[in-house]
């Protein structure tokens, strides 16, 4: 009887035991996690422009649709999910997860190309990306009803076609130039009002032209160019935008500050890299 009581007994301290290191094990755990969402979760943005199959227009802003589909596969065989902006709103002001590693794909411009070649490589494998329109080159293209690879820009009832990989945001309406003004700084002499006004006017027409074609109001704006200021990041958010896209080369740190989505950092792809050593610099591996 004694011996059985003492191996009871024996079992029983062992089983507080166990409970007591799954326990501490689990609160260590959860302390671990609430750690890392407190030092935020990094971000690589990967940036494309036009896709073409026509070698001799590759270059640093043109790649081909196979390029496209080696980086694809690369990101899908590391165990990276693509992310859009609205996730990332929704990690910032509404406590939700990201994916363990997230990355975002972004293409700007909006060309017509993107639907032809990007789309499709997307939607086959389930993937999700951000597309930036230049609302003058989208309201153009509407109207002609022009559909060319090389060089036309995606009309309307296209990005509303593609909305179940393409999120759709603003490249601004007709500043996407390099000239007297840089992208959408202010120029030399132009006073702060004026500009002010103009940019305002500018990305405001954008937004319109999407809204009222029934797409998601934008609530990023992605820099022509990547030309950015103080002043210009000041009334784009006042403007209500949450978020930013520059072309600084980095990786992202995405916290609870909301601070931390303006100005975000992009990889450019260019045609003269290989699968491999684009993604080692733009995934920090």
């Amino acid at each position: 009887m004694k011996l059985g009581f003492r191996h009871t007994a024996l079992q029983a301290v062992c089983t507080v035991l166990a409970l007591c290191c799954a326990l501490a094990l689990l609160g260590r755990g959860k302390a671990e996690m609430a750690l890392a969402e407190q030092q935020g979760v990094h971000l690589p943005v990967l940036m494309y422009h036009s896709i073409l199959k026509d070698s001799a227009r590759q270059g640093q802003y043109v790649v081909s649709p196979d390029i496209l589909s080696a980086d694809l596969d690369a990101l899908q065989a590391r165990g990276y999910q693509t992310v859009t902006v609205a996730d990332l709103l929704a990690y910032v002001y509404d406590d939700v997860a990201l994916p363990e590693k997230p990355v975002m794909i972004t293409f700007d411009d909006g060309y017509y190309n993107n639907y032809v070649y990007a789309y499709p490589l997307l939607q086959q494998r389930g993937m999700r990306a951000v597309i930036s329109v230049i609302g003058s080159q989208t309201a153009q293209y509407t109207e002609n009803g022009v559909e060319n690879a090389y060089w036309s820009h995606l009309r309307l009832e296209r990005l509303t076609e593609m909305q179940d990989v393409f999120e759709v945001q603003n490249h601004s309406w007709n500043l996407h130039e390099y000239g007297e003004r840089r992208g959408c700084l202010r120029r030399r002499g132009e006073d702060e009002s004026s500009y002010e006004a103009l940019l305002r006017e500018d990305t405001e027409q954008t937004q319109k032209l999407l809204s009222e074609a029934g797409l998601p109001t934008p609530t990023c704006y992605t820099y022509p160019f990547g030309a950015c200021s103080e002043e210009s990041e000041h009334i784009l958010e006042g403007m209500g935008f949450l978020c930013t896209l520059g072309c600084e080369e980095r990786i992202n740190l995405v916290t609870r500050d909301p601070a931390c989505l303006y100005e975000m950092g992009r990889y450019n792809r260019g045609a003269g890299e290989s699968t491999e050593s684009f993604l080692a610099r733009a995934l920090g591996e």
